[in-house]
């Protein structure tokens, strides 16, 4: 029974990033615009903190000023002329007022509002507090002073005008041109980020204009550094995604060019079969139609393990530890009784042979060589597959397979390893593609392949041993 697989759809959040220009943004606007406006009003508190300090001692020089204003009769009565009361009020910004209190509480001269708040327990000498006149904030600094012979107490306050005038030109000297600047600089940093991003939109575009089949690596030179690994990436990924395309359109054109024969073959012989009513003719067409089921069958086998190969040949990561030997035993079964049928002596001679390769693809090799080497060897021949290390500072596998048929001669070596490749004289039925995927699995595998004679006198044939020679472990 088949398995279900529920796949959860991803979220928004999930199927997104966001915009890297946004990101930038938002992780360097709001901090370059925090700094700027402290860089802005940090400055302006620490100023106005000694300015209004500089304002209550200038109030306070005030009060000591009336002190010595102030006369006291010879009945100790305590007085201050207009004239100081003028001078005292006189000023081009702020309301000044004052009030004289003698030591019982009473008004002695001056606005008499000032008495509305009563000195608290315990407060410093002087003393300076916040009101309100006539609907406009004041200022007011109080002094316990010596009077003559009693205690007075003076009370002078001014308007905040001049105090707002300060702080108004302070903003707009200060703070105002740094915001004014500030913003500027936001805007640079917003036309800098949008600068900086124009090499990917370059390449974004570049890329939009390539076609499906159209795909050249770019040079990574030509791109910005923070770029380049994008770029090395995507030309990896595009190689080996050419690489598949061009390996299954090239599987596609060879299966259709080589199976069209054999199957119009076996097309034929299963319409003559069908037409004729004498058994005997029966038979021998379906012994044909038999054979070219056969071969078809065999190229679709080889066809296929060509087009396994090839994409696993892209990735030698997936290597793993293996033995020769332990891979021979998965094919003894099918090849003896091919083997029998054919009555050959099919020998096997194995000894450990461990190595790191593709288990797939090792298995296609030997199968190929055993295949090719009982398909060509002529009944009550022999064909044997040894497995082996070779000894030395580092001992390396080998693999070889020994037959006594026709063998191959020297100058045909290099042909019968290319594809769909037919030699001459050959009767035999085969598909050509035998000796080439052995070839393409060896050099996979950074292997040697090497065919030599067998020199088999007693039979009067060359005879063929190909041997393949792994290379020794890092």
């Amino acid at each position: 029974m088949g398995s279900v697989i529920c796949l959860k759809p991803l979220t928004n959040s999930q199927t997104s990033a966001g915009s890297l220009r946004g990101r930038l943004l938002k992780g360097l606007l709001p901090p370059a615009a925090f700094i700027l406006l402290a860089s802005a009003l940090v400055p302006f508190f620490l100023i106005m903190r000694p300015a209004e300090d500089a304002f209550d001692r200038a109030l306070g020089d005030g009060a000591y000023a009336i002190e010595t204003m102030i006369r006291s009769t010879p009945a100790n009565e305590i007085k201050i002329n207009k004239q100081a009361e003028k001078a005292i009020r006189a000023d081009s910004v702020d309301s000044i007022y004052f009030a004289l209190v003698d030591p019982i509480g009473n008004l002695i001269s001056g606005d008499d509002f000032l008495l509305s708040k009563q000195r608290p327990v315990g407060a410093t000498n002087p003393w300076v507090y916040d009101d309100a006149h006539a609907g406009e904030k004041i200022r007011v600094f109080v002094l316990r002073d010596a009077c003559g012979n009693d205690e007075c107490e003076i009370r002078i306050a001014e308007t905040l005008r001049a105090r707002h005038a300060l702080i108004q030109n302070a903003l707009l000297a200060g703070v105002l041109p740094q915001l004014v600047l500030g913003s500027f600089a936001l805007l640079f940093v917003f036309i800098a980020v949008k600068r900086a991003l124009i090499p990917f939109q370059t390449f974004a575009s570049r890329l939009r204009k390539l076609g499906n089949n159209d795909w050249e690596p770019i040079n990574p030179e030509e791109v910005v550094e923070e770029v380049r690994p994008l770029v090395t990436a995507l030309n990896r990924a595009a190689s080996e995604l050419n690489s598949a395309v061009d390996s299954q359109q090239r599987f596609l054109s060879t299966a259709a060019h080589q199976l069209r024969t054999p199957l119009a073959g076996l097309k034929a012989n299963a319409d003559l079969a069908r037409l004729t009513n004498n058994p005997a003719q029966l038979d021998a067409q379906l012994e044909k139609v038999s054979a070219s089921a056969d071969r078809v069958a065999r190229l679709a086998t080889q066809l296929l393990a060509l087009a396994r190969a090839e994409p696993q040949l892209q990735h030698p990561e997936e290597s793993r530890a293996c033995d020769l030997r332990t891979l021979t035993s998965d094919l003894m079964d099918d090849y003896l009784r091919l083997a029998e049928n054919k009555k050959i002596d099919l020998g096997f001679e194995l000894s450990s042979a461990p190595l790191v390769g593709h288990p797939l693809l090792l298995r296609e090799l030997m199968a190929n060589l055993l295949d090719n080497a009982i398909r060509y060897t002529p009944a009550g021949g022999s064909v044997t597959l040894r497995t082996g290390l070779s000894y030395g500072p580092v001992d390396a596998a080998w693999l070889e397979v020994e037959d006594n048929g026709p063998g191959i001669s020297m100058e045909l070596r290099e042909l019968a390893t290319v594809r769909f490749a037919r030699l001459p004289g050959v009767s035999e039925a085969g598909s050509g593609l035998g000796l080439a995927i052995v070839k393409e699995i060896v050099e996979a595998h950074d292997a040697l392949m090497t065919m030599s004679d067998a020199f088999d006198h007693l039979e009067g044939r060359p005879g063929l041993i190909v041997r393949v020679d792994f290379p020794k472990p890092a």
